[in-house]
């Protein structure tokens, strides 16, 4: 085991020294890989804010019941005591026909409209929260609150958060292919990258061999290699995604101002930096191996 770990120690030893000597072009290899994994990353931040945004948005859940015009105030306690008594719904708010006309003639821009109009034309309505948020739920209540006596519409309020559930869904899948097309990439550059070394120390490669070194002795140098690339590149990418992130919020801040709400981007939390970062070794290290198995006569 002490063998064991004095050779790795080795082994690490010579690769830093060889990036040491070689700063200029370590950076750029992990400054390349950097940018390539901040990519997905940022397109991942996106979505997840996003994601989170649209399941803390109350009114997709609304469901409106509105009642008949004929109706006296005993079907409406009825209702109502129908709609609280369910175990699907969270909350019910009643809504009278007078009250849904004051609301709009509050506004001045209906009062021309409404002057216009003889009697109240607007219906007593219910105001459902669901507790379940799934289409399933929502769909299955619909149906249940429809079959009440006394009521003649139920409207599911939100469709246009529906139609961005769909494209967020859309957008996971997109980011999932670009994920697997840069993680080829990046396997790709830092293979050759790989490749390069082993025929630039092809010399001394041939020299460990004649003087009894095993293939795992030869190959492990270039193993760290891939996976220190792939680490330093996940660290840059990091960084990179961080600042990125605050370049956005600065613009996000305004917009959401002028909305009355406080949403911004929130950067990764400790768990998915270490996962990019194991991602990134891993892809460095899984590289390196198979440049040194395609170069297998010469390591």
């Amino acid at each position: 085991m002490k063998t064991w770990l004095i050779h790795h120690m080795q082994a690490l030893r010579l690769v830093l020294s060889r990036f040491q000597k070689n700063r200029l072009g370590t950076l750029l290899i992990c400054l390349s890989i950097g940018v390539t994994l901040a990519l997905p990353s940022v397109a991942y931040i996106i979505l997840d804010n996003l994601n989170g945004l649209v399941s803390s948005v109350k009114s997709e859940s609304q469901i409106s019941v509105f009642l008949t015009e004929k109706h006296d105030t005993a079907l409406v306690s009825g209702i109502e005591k129908i709609l609280k008594q369910n175990p699907a719904i969270q909350n019910v708010i009643f809504v009278s026909k007078q009250d849904a006309l004051e609301q709009l003639t509050a506004i001045d821009a209906n009062k021309s409209l409404l002057d216009s109009l003889q009697g109240n034309p607007l219906p007593d309505a219910f105001f459902v929260e669901p507790k379940m948020l799934d289409a399933t739920s929502i769909e299955s209540l619909k149906n249940e609150l429809s079959k009440i006596q006394g009521v003649e519409t139920v409207l599911v309020d939100g469709v246009w958060i529906k139609r961005l559930n769909s494209l967020l869904f859309l957008g996971k899948k997109i980011l999932i292919i670009l994920a697997g097309l840069l993680g080829f990439a990046l396997i790709a550059v830092i293979g050759n990258t790989i490749r390069m070394q082993v025929l630039t120390q092809s010399a001394e490669i041939e020299l460990s061999r004649l003087i009894g070194a095993t293939k795992s002795f030869i190959r492990r140098p270039f193993l760290y290699v891939g996976g220190l690339y792939g680490l330093g590149g996940g660290a840059l990418a990091l960084m990179i995604t961080w600042v990125m992130i605050l370049f956005f919020n600065q613009t996000i801040k305004a917009i959401a101002n002028s909305y009355q709400s406080d949403f911004n981007l929130h950067f990764l939390s400790f768990a998915e930096i270490l996962v990019v970062l194991i991602i990134s070794t891993a892809l460095g290290w899984i590289s390196a191996y198979f440049s040194l198995s395609s170069s297998a006569k010469r390591t």
